[in-house]
């Protein structure tokens, strides 16, 4: 970044700038009707049950884009208790949504996709309820939503899109407690595998068998609350049963009905049809 032929008055935006991207690992570029493009298509592929309204929900989010964000792998997006002031749609990139205890260990709530609406509790509350935190270089594109009432009597159709996220939510929080609560490790792992399989096919970010994913065998502990050496030894089973094989960034799925008959997969409470 080149300042020195500036004034000091219009050095500083840039020299302020350079300091907030070192600091949050955020960068702010302008608008892009491809991007925006983009990521509306993979958000109207998930909700398909909204397809009444996409019309007006493609006009709203156009209307309320501001600018797109950059945010740097492993760098917060939002803190729990945190006021987060806008929405964003994510365009690029896996995001981590989990919950924290004093000691340091944390929970994976979930995870957000291509396509996902993040933030939308804060249109309605006054603090996030999760972390939000980029498991890979994420790209956003930030939405100036109005809150509260406003939101639903001005913009009903993103007033639509944030109840239909809030209610995929709640089943997928749903069906997370019954793997922690009663699926053995090798049930949870299945059943894992067998929900990235259909989110990432809705968006079209399969590869054939193979579930191209950032995450470690730690995350997956995180995750399924097991430990990492169990998480190994569950990955090792399903190796030598010639079920699923996993190596660094890919899973290759080899017996998918297997898969789902091990983690009793039904993609229903996805509600992606």
């Amino acid at each position: 970044m080149k300042v020195t032929d500036a004034t000091p008055d219009q050095a500083r935006p840039q020299l302020r700038n350079a300091a907030e991207t070192r600091m949050t690992g955020q960068v702010v570029m302008p608008q892009s009707e491809h991007a925006i493009q983009r990521a509306l298509d993979l958000a109207c592929r998930r909700m398909r049950g909204l397809e009444p309204v996409f019309s007006q929900l493609r006009s709203d989010l156009r209307e309320l884009s501001r600018d797109r964000v950059e945010i740097s792998a492993g760098k917060s997006i939002v803190a729990e208790n945190d006021r987060c002031p806008q929405i964003y749609l994510m365009e690029q990139g896996w995001v981590l949504r989990s919950r924290g205890l004093a000691s340091g260990r944390r929970q994976i709530v979930n995870y957000c996709l291509p396509g996902d609406l993040l933030c939308t509790d804060s249109l309605l509350f006054k603090a996030s309820s999760f972390d939000l935190s980029a498991r890979t270089p994420v790209t956003l594109i930030r939405i100036d939503a109005p809150q509260g009432a406003e939101l639903f009597e001005r913009y009903p159709a993103l007033a639509a899109a944030v109840a239909w996220t809030a209610g995929q939510d709640e089943s997928m929080l749903a069906e997370r407690v019954v793997s922690l609560g009663r699926r053995d490790s090798l049930e949870k792992l299945a059943h894992a595998l067998c929900e990235m399989r259909v989110r990432l096919g809705a968006i079209g970010m399969m590869q054939g068998n193979t579930i191209e994913l950032p995450f470690n065998q730690e995350d997956f502990a995180d995750m399924l609350g097991i430990s990492v050496i169990h998480v190994n030894r569950t990955f090792r089973k399903l190796f030598e049963e010639r079920i699923a094989s996993y190596r660094k960034g890919a899973i290759e799925i080899r017996d998918h009905e297997r898969l789902k008959q091990i983690g009793s997969f039904d993609p229903a409470y996805l509600r992606l049809d």
